[in-house]
């Protein structure tokens, strides 16, 4: 009886193509192969064409989320330079009424810095008015002679 192992050694492949001969099967891979998968190959020409149709629109999909991408972004920069000029402005006035308040407190400051400078000023000239004046003759008379004794 024949061993499996000798069954088997009939389908060894040998290195010249050709016919079959009794020592194996002729070795021609390349053929044997495009051959052996044909069928597989054209039984996924439907599964490639799905392949490639779902490939382009998710392609479109893509392309147009992209676009609303853009356009949105778009929006967002032109909604954020408004709000950034607006901010600039609101920024510029509260400066401007900053230093408005604090210059018109500096105005105050200084009117009543000045008020108090004329008020030292007109006592100054009331003070320098009686002194320039002349002594009266009984003031003269002691500034001469000195002070009177008491008597």
């Amino acid at each position: 009886m024949a061993r499996l192992g000798d069954v088997l050694a009939r389908f060894r492949p040998f290195g010249v193509p050709g016919a079959a001969a009794a020592l194996g099967v002729p070795v021609d891979y390349a053929a044997d192969q495009a051959e052996e998968l044909a069928p597989v190959f054209s039984a996924l020409a439907d599964v490639q064409a799905d392949c490639m149709n779902e490939r382009w629109r998710a392609q479109r999909l893509a392309d147009q989320a992209q676009e609303g991408a853009r356009v949105r972004a778009a929006a967002i920069v032109s909604a954020a330079r408004a709000e950034a000029e607006a901010e600039r402005v609101r920024s510029s006035a509260a400066a401007r009424q900053r230093d408005d308040q604090a210059s018109a407190a500096l105005l105050r400051e200084a009117a009543l810095a000045a008020d108090g400078v004329r008020r030292r000023s007109a006592r100054t000239a009331h003070r320098v008015g009686k002194a320039c004046q002349p002594a009266e003759p009984a003031t003269q008379e002691a500034v001469m002679t000195g002070p009177r004794p008491e008597t």
